[in-house]
This record gives structure tokens, sequence and C-alpha cells, in this order.
């Protein structure tokens, strides 16, 4: 009889176990399901002799599947200031920031510019221009005259 009781207890205590285990296990995964993924990029907009530049269109977009998407978008204020706050879908799996040369879409850029540098957290590159999904970044452009 002893014998069955300390295998019952043996036994409870691994159910048990089992049974923490899965409740870390369901609790750690709800958290990773509701990851905030909302994505943020600001920065300024100058021209090449660093003056600021309003009414020019910046687009937060990234892949969706197969096909990319805009998350958000805005154009610049009378300082050149921009902020993009993006609500990046699960399925998204990249989000960059753009100036679109698109004529119909940003036509102050395209009637006066041809080009841009970038600049992330101040430091110039030529990597442009991924974000941290989750993240906020900071991207500032300086526009080329064409």
């Amino acid at each position: 009889m002893k014998h069955i009781q300390r295998d019952l207890s043996i036994l409870s205590k691994r159910v048990l176990y089992i049974f923490m285990h899965l409740i870390a296990i369901t609790h750690l995964q709800s958290c990773f399901l509701k990851q905030d993924r909302t994505t943020t990029v600001y920065g300024t907009i100058t021209d090449q002799n660093g003056e600021p530049v309003d009414s020019i269109l910046v687009t937060a977009q990234g892949s969706k599947h197969v096909k990319y998407e805009i998350f958000d978008e805005a154009f610049t204020d009378e300082t050149g200031h921009y902020e993009l706050v993006a609500d990046v879908p699960r399925q998204a799996h990249s989000v960059n920031v753009v100036i679109p040369f698109s004529l119909n879409k940003n036509p102050k850029f395209g009637k006066h510019f041809k080009d841009y540098l970038v600049f992330k957290n101040e430091i110039r590159t030529l990597n442009c221009c991924n974000l941290d999904i989750g993240g906020k970044t900071r991207y500032d452009f300086q526009l080329i005259a064409k």
C-alpha cells in the first residue's frame, strides 16, 4: 500500500510540474502575441543649405506577404519636421521610411529635387531606411536640388 501511495505522490507531482509549465508557456506565448508593433520614425528634411523644407511627403511602408503596403504617411511641416507612427501588422516582415519620387504623390519633391542624403540618428548612412518594428528611429534627409 505504501508503494502505491508513493507512486501516486510522484505521479501527482509530475502532473503538477507539467501543468505549471503549460501555464508558463501559455503566458509567455500570449505576451509574444501581444507584442507592441507600433513603430515610430521622425526627423527633419532640409535642403542642401540646411534650410527646412515643408510639404514633402514621407511614408512608412513595409512588405506584407509579397507586396508593399503603406502603413502611415505625412507631410513635413514648416520646420521640415515629420513624424510617423505606424501600427505594423503581424504579417509585415520589414518597415522602411521613404520619400516618394512620384510627381503625383510628392509634387514639391518631384519638381525641385532629384535625390537625398540620409542620416540615421544624426550619422550619415547608405543603408536606407530600415526601421525596428516596435521601436523609435530618427531619420533626417537632406534633399539634393535638380
